[in-house]
């Protein structure tokens, strides 16, 4: 059976700002970029076939260093994008916290049920991503895959694939994080 390694990307510049990513990104900070060379030569006996990564910045820029140290191409994947964060994308947590107290709250306590702003609630971006990683499984049914994804995505990806509900999101969204690796099977996702 292929596998698939879950790969966050590092630091970006407004993440070191402490803003929300905008739906097309950053681009990564020194920090985060040697983190990604740090990921790639931990990959290498992963045996990783092809690396899947969205459009955005850091994104790119993490699948481009891994890329050139696996020696693998590169496919992009529009669905493995950022949640849009609509309203609050470029905002400090503590502007959002005084813009919209309640729906902060909500947000951290229970983010299955939030939405920001004209973005993407939790749920529907996760449901984008289910269909990404199944299109991806039913694709690459003997490699090993590497999908690049952001913290949230991330969050959401482990959620998904451990059925762990989304209630729980925070518990998974941790930004130390770095990659992990399961089975790539499309019949056990939903």
């Amino acid at each position: 059976m292929a596998k698939l390694c879950l790969v966050q990307t590092g630091q970006t510049t407004w993440e070191m700002d402490g803003r929300i990513e905008s739906a097309n990104g950053s681009p990564l900070t020194d920090v985060g970029l040697k983190v990604a060379q740090v990921i790639a030569c931990e990959l290498v006996t992963e045996e990783i076939g092809v690396i899947y990564a969205s459009d955005a910045e850091a994104e790119q820029q993490t699948a481009k260093t891994l890329a050139k140290e696996l020696g693998v191409k590169i496919i992009t994947h529009p669905n493995l994008r950022d949640m849009d964060y609509g309203l609050w994308q470029g905002l400090t947590i503590d502007e959002i916290k005084r813009r919209q107290p309640k729906l902060y709250k909500q947000w951290r306590e229970q983010p299955a049920d939030a939405c920001p702003p004209g973005g993407e609630p939790p749920a529907g971006a996760q449901q984008r991503l289910a269909k990404a990683v199944k299109a991806i499984a039913k694709r690459q049914k003997q490699k090993h895959v590497a999908v690049v994804a952001r913290p949230l995505v991330i969050g959401l990806l482990r959620c998904l694939l451990t059925q762990t509900d989304l209630s729980k999101l925070w518990q998974v969204v941790d930004p130390a994080f770095t990659w992990c690796s399961c089975d790539l099977d499309d019949t056990a996702l939903p």
